[in-house]
């Protein structure tokens, strides 16, 4: 593909609104797309294989068939191109589009017909192609915020051979779905819904609104039913379960025919509003150029500086950056009902991305952060709960506990400008008192949830206890900080309702005192603290067991520390889960390597951060990637400290890199220093912070968050640097 001359490297100055006021900062660019590869955390993260702009809301993917996780697959054949995807954890496949010679419209969502072979497939994230070798066609696209152009270089055909099949009613999952479709051959456009039967329980029948241009006229179009097999030539509209438009025409050798389409989840007017306003015209190149732009200067946010770093490693580095910069989807203007403020959509889910997407989307693009909880708090107007999982417009199923209340604390100690706190504690007070934390959570502030008392999907009541602990905590930080003492006071104290749940009797690898879920009468359950039956259907723990589950009170450490039996016994223990149990690739796995702090031992936190980081390669994850939540888990080990999800401080390890670069939205940047930084040298020697020497092992966000320099010795070998100073407690915090 042709491209103009881009230039990188320089200096790059750019307007941009933070809270309202415009300010000039100073972005140096890097060609950075060149160290994406997106064929990265397909096979095991589940991530999709496709093309948007950083949060963009339509994200079209080469489909391929019996490929239910993701949509696609590289050893397999292409049916067509999905328009509706999420960026990972397999939601929506929406909406194929499929350029042939001939004609064949049927597609039952496994192989057909119009499947073909592929060769000199390419991506980026500005830019997909393909030639389909059973056509001989070329299909090439680009993406804006909400639409999408499609150049499709066709060989010589006559008689109305050359053809396109637009199918709405595709689905990832199931056979088909309900769809409309709409043909104006005055303007040679298309337009229509779907309706979801994909995602989990409450996002089935909402609505995708979609609007099509086509760059050629056709010579001849009609619908189809697929079920029946059914073609209706000249035909303009039609609905039902699993219906079509096809358009053929002649074209000769090399021709490029163009298509563009955008999605709303508001309305069609919506989506004709976006393809009018993001790609007018017909230029391919120009938005394919300006999403290369857009997206070398979102990666650009943290430059790494190190000769001795493989393309390899910066290949796995920048692919984990783009994956935590496709969701969720910025969808500000197209919410379903009457609102225009600061809407964010396709959550999958909070409870994954609580914990490391936001804490460094708070560093990298703040802006972010701040609309994501505005959109919450709209979100609970509306419907009374703001979701773990949001899916075209609609709250869905809950993992954990109510994770948007750890968010919104997160955001709160760490300063988030332009948020109207007020609201977003009414977020976290209505959830701890009336739409969340479940009502035997909730009675007389019992403060931890009874056995088998959950309905299905969200059973997990014991590890659910652990989290809606925690999730009061976040409630009572912010309720302090707006001085709302009572209130402060008792979310505070029913947060130690954990404890109720420690068994103390419990014997497992040698080590006493375990998580057990409790019944009615207040009697434990007898479960191996190994084991958790059904897995995440569990009646006791959610995508973990209480080995994991036991170590989460990160609002109490000190207290848990205590009925471990000590700090000698907890780094033990800890050392013994990390080195040999730990499942990384479960979202309650991710604070246990940087622990070892809490028991004077960072150096341990050093190591295993380390250890459990070599999971990631340079061709899989090492499991789901959750929307960025696992991406981001490996940025933060690189960077040399990670974060206390909704606490102001993170516990520090040590850089990979000799030096690496964070520029923040409010044009400071974090400059880390990593002196003899090697995959040998895991160990922090001594550090500095803005040229003053630092001896903790942990740090503050104000510490950074106006631009700082940090400077790191680091060595192979164990250290007692940062042993004295224990990280702080939710005593110390309030």
């Amino acid at each position: 593909m042709k491209q103009k001359k881009m230039i990188f490297g320089i200096f790059i100055f750019y307007l941009f609104s933070c809270a309202g006021e415009k300010e000039i900062a100073s972005l140096e660019v890097r060609d950075l797309l060149q160290y994406v590869d997106q064929h990265l955390g397909i096979e095991v993260g589940k991530c999709s294989f496709g093309v948007s702009l950083p949060f963009g809301s339509i994200r079209p993917c080469p489909h391929t068939p019996d490929s239910p996780h993701t949509g696609y697959a590289a050893n397999r054949p292409i049916n067509g191109f999905t328009v509706i995807n999420t960026g990972s954890v397999y939601r929506y496949g929406n909406f194929l589009v499929s350029p042939q010679t001939g004609l064949d419209c049927w597609d039952d969502n496994v192989p057909t017909a119009h499947d073909s072979g592929k060769s000199d497939e390419e991506i980026r994230p500005d830019y997909y192609t393909v030639n389909l070798t059973k056509f001989g066609i070329r299909t090439e696209i680009a993406s804006a915020q909400h639409a999408s152009i499609f150049r499709f270089t066709y060989p010589e055909t006559t008689d109305g051979v050359s053809s396109l099949v637009i199918y709405p009613s595709h689905t990832l999952q199931a056979k088909s779905t309900f769809a409309t479709a709409g043909y104006n051959s005055g303007t040679n456009s298309l337009t229509g819904y779907l309706v979801l039967n994909d995602g989990w329980y409450f996002s089935h029948g909402m609505k995708i609104y979609y609007a099509i241009r086509f760059g050629k006229p056709a010579t001849s179009y009609g619908m189809f039913r697929n079920h029946e097999r059914k073609l209706y030539g000249q035909t303009d509209s039609i609905s039902g379960d699993g219906i079509g438009c096809y358009l053929k025409f002649n074209t000769v050798k090399d021709e490029k025919v163009f298509m563009k389409v955008a999605i709303s989840t508001k309305s069609i007017a919506n989506a004709e509003h976006f393809l009018e306003e993001e790609i007018p015209g017909w230029d391919f190149d120009k938005v394919q150029l300006d999403a290369a732009d857009i997206w070398n200067k979102a990666l650009s946010s943290i430059l790494i500086d190190d000769e001795t770093v493989s393309g390899d490693e910066k290949t796995l580095f920048y692919t984990c950056l783009y994956h935590a910069l496709i969701s969720p989807k910025d969808r500000t203007g197209d919410c379903p009902w009457n609102y225009a403020g600061s809407f964010y959509d396709d959550h999958i889910c909070v409870w994954d991305t609580y914990r490391t997407l936001f804490p460094l989307l708070t560093l990298i693009k703040e802006s972010v952060v701040r609309d994501n909880i505005r959109s919450f708090c709209e979100l609970y107007k509306h419907y009374g709960y703001a979701s773990d999982a949001m899916i075209c417009g609609t709250g869905d199923m809950i993992q954990g506990g109510d994770a948007v209340d750890v968010l919104i604390a997160d955001a709160y100690v760490k300063n988030v400008s332009g948020i109207e706190w007020n609201e977003a504690y009414e977020v976290q007070k209505g959830h701890a008192t009336v739409s969340g934390r479940t009502p035997f959570y909730r009675e007389n502030d019992r403060g931890w949830v009874v056995y088998n008392s959950i309905p299905v999907m969200s059973h997990a009541t014991a590890s659910k206890t652990l989290e809606f602990a925690y999730n009061d905590y976040c409630a009572s930080v912010v309720a302090g900080g707006l001085g709302k003492k009572d209130e402060q006071s008792g979310f505070l104290k029913r947060s130690s309702g954990w404890r109720n749940l420690w068994d103390a009797s419990v014997i497992s690898e040698g080590f006493r005192g375990f998580i057990q879920s409790k019944d009615s009468a207040g009697n434990f359950v007898a479960l191996d603290p190994k084991t958790n039956p059904l897995g995440p259907f569990s009646l006791h723990f959610y995508e973990g067991d209480s080995w994991t589950y036991s170590f989460y009170a990160p609002h109490q450490m000190p207290e848990l520390i205590a009925l471990m039996g000590g700090e000698d016994v907890f780094i033990k223990r800890l050392e013994y889960y990390v080195a040999n149990r730990i499942e990384i690739y479960n979202e309650p796995c991710f604070l246990a390597p940087f622990l070892f702090a809490y028991g004077k031992r960072p150096d341990l936190t050093s190591y295993y951060a380390r250890e459990v980081s070599k999971t990631f390669t340079r061709k899989n994850y090492p499991g789901d990637d959750d929307s960025g939540a696992m991406s981001s888990w490996f940025i933060f080990s690189r960077l040399g400290f990670f974060p206390v999800a909704g606490q102001d401080f993170y516990m520090v390890n040590g850089p990979r890199y000799k030096k690496v670069t964070l520029q923040m939205e409010n044009g400071k940047k974090i400059v880390i220093y990593g002196n003899d930084a090697s995959e040998e040298n895991v160990y922090v020697k001594s550090a500095s912070l803005n040229g003053k020497s630092w001896k903790k092992a942990w740090l503050r966000h104000n510490d950074i968050s106006n631009g700082a320099e940090l400077k790191f010795n680091m060595t192979p070998d164990a250290t007692s640097w940062g042993k004295t100073v224990l990280p702080p407690s939710a005593v110390d915090i309030q």
